[in-house]
């Protein structure tokens, strides 16, 4: 689907010939932290395969001086010829003669530039004890940023090795992939050359290198394995935490996976400045200092089971993505999936207190069927042309939807058999790399199961399905009338046709706990018959949340469910599951607001949080869509959220948004305590007590929040100061915030998207935020590094996703598409995330229209 609908024939991409192949770097690097910069020198050993008189690699942003090569016999050319594509990023290699198939080794001198953009071999800046601004230098290779740091063959199936050696300053650390072999004084006696042991064979974005004054605390596993977290100094014990889980996760996962893990040490190091929430370097996995850093009284419980999730994920890549690797980013989710499913199957093994499964399927799959409902969604094998285009596919597809998938293939299959075939996989791919079809085929080995014919529609077609349910009884005999399409948000047809195998599983009133028959759903419509099910008795399909799929239910089969909920005896995740399918149908048009609100009435005794979250988004909907009717209309729906919660203390948050006096009383004295009298406030109701203050406390709240960021030194604080401010309902107030996070960058480039946050809670905010962005879009490129950066993706769909008219959809889209500040390889990158928040736009105005004179009954019938 093209956007802005442009005749122009897409920017042509180029994967390097495969006529040669890097086996070996050995890379010096020496950082200068007074000029930004950093001198290289790289010697690359090359297996050339054919005859040629070019070769041809990857190099950007570097002022490379001198190429030379050494052929087989010795014979050496140096001050080559090249020739360079700034689109592609390829490096052209004159050969003094063409050159017959052999061994040779490239050698390149150069000058790179320690950047602030957060990619390739990048500077990060942090203030010590004292309040001076020190500096550190650190690394983000993925996707396609290691040409940034060293000229290389940028694709994941050149795998090699590599020995690092870095000069650095007296008193500073230089840490890479390895363990540390030597230290020597150089030459000039003014710097320590730091060599590094020989890595194993890998691609060359996982390549590491960080650079600074680093503190760090240790620990070894029972396999022998040293474990260190380093940060700058004064916040090592912050890694107590994260450094105790590490070594539980390395021995965990060499038994999981029957394959030890091949280093003798793995850093985990917190990097001030960093894009993503973390990166899965072979033996130093760098992270955002929020992502690893705990302080046990200032964390919330879930940003602490957070950082756990964090951690065990960037381990599990030591076998999923480091030790095993994709052929091609087409493949991505063979990585980012499985190491997605095992940071859960981890931390619900090891760490019960999280309850880790309940959030699960809030926070993975309903994510992922927000995003997968889409019409510009795209299938978890998609097809990469141009590694520009990458970032916007580390999203909840790739992530999210894969580790449900996983999850759901790994029920059918059972536990035990699902490990089979991960092993399998694992121990014939080792050090090499592989495509999906190549774990379907481990996994049918283990299960005796086509798997290939079962998981293809889940991985190759975009969306999923959703499954219509009528029943009839037959004696004592429950026959069930299955049908599925493809669930597509906005209610409309799916011109795919698409068609999914569907693991069913059921579940009944009378042992609501087990599965009562399970069968895979492969027809468009099929009947299937459940056996020993008494009339009258409740039933229920996606037993445990494990599929993903959407079930809707006639009236019958759901109004027999009322009574579970109300009294609980219906399992939690089935509770969830069913409320968040009747949320996801409010948008699509098959089920009214009005009723949603009466099953959110039958669940005001509620008690668990993830439950609450599903009724949370499905009235915040009813909020939002009442706000954009009308402000009258607003207010009357706030008094009928109050008056279905007000009985039930556990959703404090909800009542605050809703208006609801008392509660904003209590926040306002609990936010007011904590800044005048020091009373401490619980890290997880601190958020909502932040936010009440925004909302509510005008200039006073705002400024004592301003304060607060101003001198907290934690990343959590820090950042719900940021979100609560910018929920703001003064636009003079917001205007001040923009101009301090953004104007004057107070706030670091990697955080400043929570400004953006909170806007979307006012239609002031809303349209403030969209129109700062516009003005000063060039500004947001720049400092991001292009449209090619999820930070800037993130910004393009925030600051669009909140409106509700088809006028704000035209609006938004004709910016993107005639915005003179874009070029047209740009609008290419944009083309999705664009496409997604015009459709989202689309999608809530059409939830207000659908529901407009349903909305108003119901507020009629409550006598408001």
């Amino acid at each position: 689907m093209t956007t802005c609908g442009s005749n122009k024939a897409a920017v042509k991409f180029e994967r390097l010939p495969t006529f040669a192949e890097p086996t070996h770097y050995n890379i010096k690097l020496v950082p200068n932290f007074e000029q930004f910069t950093f001198d290289g020198n790289v010697d690359i050993n090359v297996t050339i395969k054919e005859a040629t008189d070019i070769l041809k690699l990857h190099s950007q942003s570097l002022n490379i001086r001198n190429v030379a090569i050494t052929l087989a016999d010795g014979t050496k050319s140096a001050n080559l010829g090249t020739s360079y594509d700034d689109k592609l990023n390829i490096l052209t290699i004159n050969l003094p003669s063409k050159i017959a198939p052999q061994n040779a080794v490239l050698n390149f001198e150069y000058v790179g530039e320690l950047n602030d953009k957060m990619r390739g071999f990048y500077r990060s800046s942090y203030k010590d004890a004292s309040g001076t601004e020190k500096f550190l230098a650190s690394t983000q290779f993925e996707s396609t940023y290691a040409r940034l740091a060293f000229p290389c063959w940028d694709e994941p199936i050149y795998k090699a090795t590599f020995d690092v050696v870095l000069e650095v300053a007296p008193g500073l650390t230089a840490l890479s992939n390895m363990n540390a072999v030597s230290t020597t004084t150089t030459s000039d006696g003014k710097r320590q050359a730091v060599k590094f042991a020989t890595s194993p064979k890998m691609s060359s974005y996982l390549v590491a290198f960080a650079v600074g004054e680093l503190e760090y605390i240790s620990a070894q596993t029972k396999s022998g394995v040293e474990m260190r977290v380093y940060t700058v100094p004064g916040k090592k014990e912050q890694g107590r935490f994260s450094l105790d889980l590490s070594v539980k996760a390395i021995d965990w996962y060499n038994e999981w996976f029957d394959i030890p893990y091949p280093l003798p040490k793995c850093d985990l190091i917190a990097i001030p400045d960093f894009s993503m929430g973390a990166m899965e370097n072979w033996g130093l996995v760098t992270y955002r200092e929020i992502a690893l850093l705990v302080d046990p009284g200032v964390t919330s419980t879930r940003q602490k089971s957070t950082v756990a999730l964090t951690v065990a994920h960037e381990l599990a890549h030591m076998w999923f993505g480091n030790l095993v690797t994709m052929k091609w980013w087409t493949d991505l989710w063979l990585k980012e999936g499985f190491a997605s499913f095992m940071e859960y199957s981890f931390v619900g093994a090891n760490y019960p207190e999280f309850k880790i499964w309940l959030h699960f399927v809030n926070d993975e799959l309903a994510s992922g069927m927000s995003l997968d409902a889409l019409r510009n969604s795209h299938p978890i094998e998609v097809e990469i042309d141009n590694p520009n285009e990458l970032d916007e596919i580390y999203d909840s597809i790739t992530y999210a939807k894969s580790n449900s998938v996983n999850r759901m293939l790994c029920y059918y299959l059972s536990e035990p058999v699902f490990q089979k075939g991960l092993r399998l996989y694992l121990k014939k791919f080792q050090y090499s790399n592989a495509v999906t079809q190549d774990l379907w085929t481990a996994l049918s080995e283990a299960s005796g199961q086509n798997v290939n014919d079962l998981m293809s529609g889940w991985t190759q077609q975009m969306g999923f399905p959703v499954v219509k349910v009528s029943q009839k009884q037959d004696g004592n005999n429950r026959v069930l009338k299955l049908e599925q399409r493809r669930f597509i948000s906005d209610g409309g047809e799916d011109n795919a046709n698409s068609l999914w195998q569907v693991p069913i599983t059921v579940s009944v009133g009378s042992n609501p706990n087990d599965v009562k028959a399970r069968f895979v759903l492969k027809q468009k419509s099929q009947e299937f018959v459940v056996e020993n099910v008494a009339p009258g008795e409740w039933l229920k399909l996606n037993a445990g949340t494990t599929g993903f799929y959407r079930v809707e239910y006639s009236e019958e089969m759901l109004k027999d469910m009322l009574p579970a909920i109300a009294s609980r005896q219906m399992p939690v995740l089935d509770r969830f599951g069913l409320i968040n399918d009747l949320s996801a149908l409010l948008n699509s048009g098959r089920v009214n607001i009005d009723q949603f609100v009466n099953v959110a009435a039958s669940s005001v005794f509620e008690d668990e949080y993830v439950v609450w979250g599903a009724i949370d988004e499905g009235l915040a909907k009813f909020l939002s869509s009442s706000r954009h009717i009308s402000a009258e209309t607003s207010e009357r729906a706030k008094k009928l959220v109050v008056k279905l919660l007000k009985k039930l203390e556990m959703n404090l948050v909800l009542l605050a948004r809703a208006g609801h006096q008392p509660t904003i009383d209590t926040f306002l004295k609990m936010f007011n305590d904590h800044v005048e009298k020091g009373t401490v406030l619980h890290p997880d109701i601190r958020l909502a007590v932040f936010g009440a203050a925004a909302r509510y406390g005008g200039k006073d709240g705002y400024d004592k929040l301003l304060k607060i960021r101003e001198t907290t030194s934690f990343g959590e604080v820090d950042r719900q100061c940021i979100v609560a401010m910018s929920q703001t309902p003064d636009e003079t107030l917001l205007a001040q915030l923009f101009d301090y996070g953004f104007g004057q960058n107070k706030v670091r480039p990697q955080d400043q998207i929570y400004l953006f946050c909170g806007t979307g809670s006012t239609q002031m905010g809303s349209d403030y935020s969209w129109k700062y962005f516009k003005e000063n879009i060039k500004t947001f490129l720049d400092k991001y590094g292009g449209a090619n950066s999820s930070l800037f993706q993130d910004c393009v769909k925030y600051t669009g996703e909140s409106f509700a008219t088809e006028a704000k959809a035209v609006e938004f889209q004709d910016y993107y598409c005639s915005c003179r500040q874009l070029t047209d390889v740009d609008r290419q990158t944009l083309n999705r995330p664009i496409g997604q928040t015009v459709e989202s736009i689309r999608l809530n105005a059409r939830l207000v229209d659908l529901n407009r004179a349903a909305i108003e009954t119901l507020l009629q019938l409550h006598n408001l």
